[in-house]
């Protein structure tokens, strides 16, 4: 099963893909590929054509069957009941394989995070959502789930400059639209001088926005190391400073945070703040990497998550 769920997902990233480019990824012999390549054609999961092999709808499903055994085979569930327990989390997900190593494991973040909040979505509920990659491919992940009404999909903060499709808004956006939801944007810049993010606050249009996105239900964020989200956001020498005085490991929806979990240091802006986290019924980090492991720590040591969805190479880092 780990060799066709291994099979299926290379299949289903790299489409259309040759049996000799599966052997060199996977690093299993011609025969052991040939023969579970055959397997799965014969079970209508993946089909050949001049290019390569693609995934077909029913393999797509098998993907996804198989996909709620995997904790059990790659025993990252051990992993994940070690960081629920550490953190007081209500769940923890953790995929196998390390996205900072291996950037299809960032998409298959995505899709376990996809999942997820497509269950947790409800009748007239309000999803918000923050930008960067990985939050990315959850938005290109999502789709019909429920027959759910009335949701509502928000930025929970404006943007940060990043490329414009992993920006919250573009983001929120194409969550909406994939499952059929209104959606609505914040049409200015994350990070803002505290006078002019005040003033703009008072705006009628920006205030009716802002209403919804802390109102929230349900909020999925990213963790980013906190210098790299320094200098993501362009702040100044004397900021960038102070993060280093204050030891600043892991940064989330504008905050900064030690290795305790304390606040540090706040960039002015628009947008969810952690006292509007109260509203939310669910708070769910995605975040993984080996190298986002002493960040999403400093997260949770905040306490303010009700959930996690992680990779093998962050989660080892946490449980270490």
């Amino acid at each position: 099963m780990v060799i066709r769920y291994q099979i299926l997902r290379q299949v289903l990233h790299h489409q259309p893909v040759g049996r000799r480019q599966l052997g060199n990824t996977l690093r299993y012999t011609e025969r052991t590929i040939r023969s579970e390549v055959d397997y799965l054609k014969m079970r209508g999961a993946i089909h050949s054509t001049s290019a390569g092999i693609c995934l077909t709808p029913y393999g797509e499903e098998m993907l996804s069957e198989i996909d709620e055994f995997i904790p059990f085979l790659y025993n990252t569930q051990t992993l994940a009941e070690r960081i629920k327990q550490k953190f007081n989390l209500r769940e923890v997900i953790v995929v196998p394989g390390d996205s900072y190593m291996d950037i299809t494991v960032k998409k298959d973040l995505g899709m376990a995070a996809a999942r997820h909040v497509n269950k947790l979505l409800f009748a007239g509920c309000t999803l918000a959502v923050t930008g960067g990659t990985t939050l990315a491919e959850m938005a290109a992940a999502m789709c019909q789930g429920n027959n759910t009404a009335d949701i509502l999909v928000v930025p929970a903060r404006g943007g940060l400059g990043e490329e414009m499709e992993q920006q919250a808004g573009a983001i929120a956006a194409r969550i909406a639209k994939a499952i059929g939801a209104q959606y609505r944007l914040l049409h200015i810049p994350d990070n803002l001088e505290e006078g002019t993010a005040e003033i703009l606050k008072n705006d009628v249009h920006i205030q009716r926005v802002l209403d919804s996105i802390k109102s929230s239900d349900i909020l999925v964020h990213g963790i980013g190391p906190a210098m790299e989200m320094a200098n993501r956001r362009g702040l100044f020498a004397p900021e960038l400073f102070l993060l280093e005085q204050q030891q600043a490991v892991g940064e989330a929806l504008r905050y900064y945070f030690d290795k305790k979990g304390n606040i540090v240091y706040e960039v002015p802006g628009i947008g969810l703040e952690l006292h509007d986290l109260k509203n939310a019924s669910e708070v769910i980090a995605v975040a993984g990497g080996s190298n986002k492991g002493e960040a999403i720590q400093a997260v949770l040591n905040g306490k303010r998550n009700t959930m996690l969805i992680t990779d093998e190479g962050a989660a080892k880092q946490i449980c270490s």
